[in-house]
């Protein structure tokens, strides 16, 4: 037979994800074993204890023509080798080594015949991002293309990449790339994203100086409700930035999840690389992330808007970052020309007590109450005058700021410690296995 016409055979699919896919005993699949610098063999997955969660990885050897999975029964097919073991145990040990009943490709993973790929976008860390089509039944879309090539990655990497585009498949949001599934089967690897007219946010802002503050207001509730999403699938970013946020044509969308965790917390491999200029403070000192250090990097993100894409800590290493901000607890100076409501929200965010910050939807709330906007077609005219208002006061003499500030006190005053489709810019850290080139640097 030809594998991989074969409705149960999954490619590259990593081992975590296939734990996703069979749930009873004798579920099985087909895939190919990941890339460690030697040739790649077939392995058939099998659930043989469904209550332990215990799935069996059995290598389908090869020799002149033959396949088999023990040296005692070879077959002249793999067709026959199946149908073997669809009836006699596969380890003569586990009674429940038996292939019962194959899992078909899931909806997420694509053919490659249904993708085209034209031009070239742009350059990632493993390979090219490139534009193309998707064919979905009697229509095509047009759609972002990142291409893992397989003698560029590891075996932790392709876990990395289609881990990313798990997380993502779910999403259904306008302010949230959306993926539309991988490509696994044959070679290259295939990651199918939502086509996003323009391109990084802090590309945008460096190139357009001039952008006015309706815009910016307008963007930054558009990443606060992107995010607030994201956090209501129970997720965390744990990469927010200017950089990850693509917009074109006047919508904002977060992407880039290949730093991002299910859950309320993860603790972070210290050894690891992170962009820490968008750190919080906790989670500089105990490497622990929550959705709240995805609120703290939201306002270092409203700074770089503020600032028209500028790196944040400008005049900082990267070494003074992490001691002026996790020990001594230093804010960067808000501009001036800021609305003071805008300025408001960023002290709220990024109060050093993490549980002192707002959540994102409370963030959401806060920005409706500044825009008058729901969303691009629902806009609150009873705000049209506060809005106007907030525009022309300066944020010294706004009452809301100088209530804020003595909330949180001085901004640099020490207190405890708490427990684009395109490849990313050169403004900070790109992250992601499939994003552009990785500055970050590791923690001292």
């Amino acid at each position: 037979m030809e594998i991989n016409e074969q409705p149960f055979f999954h490619g590259l699919l990593p081992r975590e994800e296939v734990k996703l896919l069979l749930q009873k005993n004798g579920d099985y699949l087909m895939r190919t074993s990941e890339p460690q610098g030697q040739a790649r063999h077939l392995i058939i997955s099998v659930m043989q204890n469904e209550t332990s969660q215990e799935v069996a990885h059995y290598v389908i050897r090869t020799s002149d023509g033959a396949y088999s999975i023990t040296d005692k029964i070879k077959f002249g097919t793999l067709t026959e080798l199946v149908n073997h073991h669809k009836q006699a145990k596969i380890s003569e040990e586990v009674a429940s080594s038996v292939l019962v009943n194959p899992i078909g490709r899931q909806s997420w993973e694509l053919n490659h015949a249904d993708i085209t790929m034209t031009k070239v976008l742009g350059e990632g860390a493993f390979g090219e991002v490139k534009l193309g089509t998707l064919k979905m039944g009697s229509t095509t879309v047009d759609v972002a293309i990142k291409v893992a090539k397989l003698e560029k990655v590891t075996k932790e990497q392709i876990k990395e990449i289609i881990t990313e585009a798990r997380l993502m498949r779910g999403f259904d949001h306008k302010n949230v790339v959306k993926c539309y599934g991988v490509a696994a089967i044959d070679e290259p690897l295939l990651v199918v994203m939502e086509l996003v007219p323009g391109g990084a946010l802090d590309k945008y802002l460096q190139k357009n100086s001039s952008v006015q503050w309706p815009e910016k207001l307008d963007i930054i509730a558009q990443v606060a409700a992107g995010l607030a999403y994201i956090h209501s699938k129970n997720i965390i970013h744990r990469d927010i930035a200017a950089r990850n946020i693509l917009y074109g044509k006047g919508v904002a969308k977060v992407s880039d999840f290949g730093l991002s965790r299910v859950g309320t917390e993860y603790q972070m491999d210290p050894s690891k690389r992170v962009p820490i200029r968008w750190l919080s403070p906790e989670t500089i000192v105990s490497f622990l992330y929550t959705p709240q250090t995805d609120v703290f990097a939201f306002s270092i993100l409203c700074w770089e808007v503020i600032e028209n894409g500028a790196q944040p800590y400008p005049e900082m290493l990267v070494v003074q970052v992490h001691q002026k901000v996790g020990r001594d607890d230093y804010r960067m100076p808000i501009s001036q020309k800021a609305p003071a409501m805008l300025a408001d929200v960023i002290k709220k965010c990024w109060i050093r007590d993490p549980q002192q910050r707002p959540t994102m939807s409370q963030v959401v709330q806060m920005m409706y109450e500044i825009t008058g906007k729901k969303d691009k077609t629902s806009v609150n005219k009873s705000t049209g005058q506060l809005r106007a208002k907030m525009m022309s006061t300066g944020p010294m003499s706004d009452p809301m700021r100088d209530k804020t500030a003595k909330k949180t006190g001085r901004r640099n005053k020490k207190k405890p410690s708490s427990a684009s489709n395109g490849p990313g810019g050169n403004s900070g850290p790109s992250s992601g296995p499939l994003s552009g080139k990785d500055s970050r640097l590791k923690k001292p």
